[in-house]
C-alpha cells in the first residue's frame, strides 16, 4: 500500500520518529472494549486481584472484555456486542443547510491488517475465512468514519480452520486479542501514522493506522458510465498528507465485479481526509480476454481537495471503459 508525492505536515524525517514513537506508547492493551475507560484502571485492578488465582489464559480475558462491555454499553444485550453500527455515511453531504453539530473532527484511518509472522507449526496458506494464501488480510470497513472521541479499540478473534477437521470446535486459535489506541493523550496539531503488534501462540498480528487531524468523511462510489468490458484492477485512496494507501479494491488479477447498475463493487467506501487536505484515487488496471496489444496495464490518479459537503466527480479511463469515480463530502458529528 504504498507512494505518490506527498505534501507533509510534519517537520520532517527525525520529527515523524519522535511522534511514531510516541504514538507507540500511547497504545495500550485492555480497558472496557469499544469504549475504554480513560487509563484502563478497572483492568489492571482485575488482573492484580487475579495474580494470587489460576493465570488468565487469552479466552478468560477476551470474555471478561465481551462481558464488561455488554454491561456498561449493550444493555446486557450478548449480540449487541457483535451488531455493526447503526450509523451511516454521507449524514451532511446534502443541504440546504448544515447543521451547527456537523464539524471538522478528529478520525482513524486502518490501512492494513496482516499477519506479520506465524508460529506455532503454522504454514501458508491457511484457511481463515476462506483460504489466505498471504499475511494480507481483506479489509472490508468501516462502513463510516471512525471519529476519535473516546478510544478505539481493535478487536482481534481469527481461527484457522485445521486439516481434516469436520467442526467449528476443532479450529485452532490464530489470535484472540483486544488492544487501544489513546487518542486522548496526543495533542499534536499534525496527522501522524501508526504501527501495533500483537503477538498470541500462534502469530504476531500487524495493524497500521493513523490518526488524521480535523478531518471530513469521504464516500468514494466507482461507476462505469461507457461501454463495459472485463477488466482487472487495484484501486486506493490516500491523502496527501500521509503517504499510504488504503485499498478499496484489489482483485488480484481477476475479472472486477460490476453490477447490472454499471457500479464497480468496491471492498471499502469510506475514508477521511484533513479539511485543507487533498485526496488521491489511484487506479492499476488491465483489460482482459483481447489481444496483446489492449492487455498494457494503465496506472492512473486523481486529486480531489477536501470539501465540507456536496460531491466531487474525476473519471477513470481504461481502453474505451470509462469510470466515473464519485466522492460524497460529508463533515462529521
Amino acid at each position: 500500500m504504498e507512494a505518490v508525492d506527498l505534501e507533509t505536515k510534519r517537520a520532517g524525517d527525525n520529527q515523524l520518529h519522535d511522534l511514531e514513537k510516541a504514538a507507540g506508547d500511547e497504545v495500550v492493551s485492555g480497558g472496557d472494549a469499544k469504549r475504554p475507560r480513560k487509563g484502563n484502571d478497572g483492568y489492571h485492578a482485575m488482573e492484580l486481584d487475579d495474580e494470587d488465582e489460576e493465570e488468565v489464559g487469552p479466552h478468560e480475558c477476551f470474555e471478561m472484555y465481551r462481558k464488561e462491555w455488554i454491561l456498561m454499553y449493550g444493555k446486557n444485550d450478548a449480540a449487541s456486542f457483535y451488531k455493526p453500527t447503526g450509523l451511516r455515511p454521507m449524514r451532511h453531504t446534502d443541504g440546504p443547510l448544515l447543521p451547527s453539530f456537523a464539524i471538522h473532527m478528529d478520525a482513524m484511518e486502518v490501512f492494513f491488517v496482516k499477519v506479520a509472522r506465524l508460529t506455532g507449526g503454522l504454514q501458508w496458506p491457511l484457511d481463515v475465512y476462506g483460504d489466505v494464501a498471504d499475511s494480507l488480510l481483506e479489509l472490508t470497513g468501516p462502513s463510516r468514519a471512525v471519529v476519535l472521541l473516546d478510544e478505539p479499540i481493535f478487536e482481534i478473534d481469527l481461527k484457522v480452520k485445521c486439516e481434516g477437521s469436520s467442526s467449528s470446535s476443532e479450529d485452532k486459535v490464530l489470535c484472540l486479542d483486544y488492544f487501544g489506541y489513546n487518542n486522548i493523550a496526543y495533542h499534536g496539531t499534525s496527522s501522524y501514522a501508526i504501527t501495533e503488534e500483537v503477538s498470541s501462540e500462534s502469530c504476531a498480528m500487524e495493524f497500521r493506522f493513523t490518526h488524521l487531524k480535523r478531518c471530513v468523511e469521504a464516500t468514494i462510489t466507482a461507476h462505469i458510465t461507457s461501454e463495459s468490458g472485463s477488466f482487472s484492477a487495484r484501486f486506493t485512496a490516500r491523502t496527501t498528507s500521509i503517504g499510504e494507501d488504503v485499498v478499496l479494491l484489489d482483485s488480484q488479477g481477476r475479472e472486477v465485479a460490476v453490477a447490472e447498475d454499471g457500479e464497480v463493487m468496491l471492498q471499502r467506501h469510506v475514508v477521511v481526509v484533513e479539511e485543507q487536505g487533498e485526496l488521491v484515487l489511484g487506479m492499476e488496471a488491465m483489460l482482459l480476454g483481447g489481444d496483446a496489444a489492449e492487455s498494457t496495464g494503465v496506472s492512473q490518479k486523481l486529486s480531489y481537495y477536501a470539501r465540507s459537503a456536496l460531491r466531487s466527480i474525476a473519471y477513470f479511463e481504461i481502453g474505451s471503459i470509462r469510470i466515473k469515480m464519485l466522492v460524497a463530502w460529508s463533515l462529521l458529528h
